[in-house]
């Protein structure tokens, strides 16, 4: 990923970043899509404010508004501390919400979380992070590291790269996780570019 897209991301996301819900002055995003895939319209709304975002989504909605006489079905706070981008609406009622840390700056990364709602649960079906990372040396010399991992939890496979290569199969299975049980601890390690860093 480039410094320029990740300005352009950045720039996109600020212009089309939705009125606030349910979250007076906090910054908002919400979407309609059918996450559990009943014919009936769902809504996820994301609220964050200087603080780690928060994800309400309501079942079974139609086209009513979340107010504060309705309950959500499912809370998860501190879902990042990243910068929510974008929610967006992906196949087979999925939801994927975009974020990023540095956010175009000479360290910076984006990530994806993709959420599906399978057996009842909702669950990470999905996790995808890419990094555009400088870092100044002992020598004065600043190095950069490029590169992304694809982690897909519904079929147990995973890719990621270094540099601009494309983008190699990683070995092992990998299972969906309980969006309730997850946190960014629960990364593969092929996606914690930093783990073998040793300048700092």
């Amino acid at each position: 990923m480039t410094t320029a897209l990740h300005h352009a991301a950045w720039l996109v996301a600020l212009a089309a970043m939705a009125v606030p819900a349910l979250a007076g002055d906090k910054p908002a995003f919400e979407l309609a899509l059918d996450i559990d895939q009943d014919g009936t319209m769902d809504r996820a709304v994301v609220i964050q404010d200087d603080g780690p975002a928060e994800l309400y989504i309501y079942l079974r909605m139609g086209a009513e508004k979340p107010g504060p006489s309705r309950k959500p079905d499912f809370v998860r706070k501190a879902l990042t501390e990243d910068r929510i981008l974008d929610l967006e609406a992906k196949g087979k009622g999925s939801l994927a919400i975009t974020s990023c840390f540095g956010c175009g700056a000479s360290k910076s990364t984006e990530e994806t979380l993709t959420i599906v709602y399978r057996h009842g649960q909702f669950m990470v079906g999905g996790y995808s992070r890419s990094w555009d990372w400088g870092n100044r040396t002992s020598d004065n010399t600043v190095e950069t590291m490029l590169g992304d991992c694809d982690i897909n939890y519904m079929t147990g496979k995973a890719t990621a790269s270094t540099d601009l290569e494309e983008g190699k199969p990683v070995k092992g299975r990998f299972k969906p996780v309980p969006l309730k049980d997850w946190s960014y601890e629960k990364r593969p390690k092929v996606c914690d570019f930093l783990a073998g860093w040793t300048n700092d």
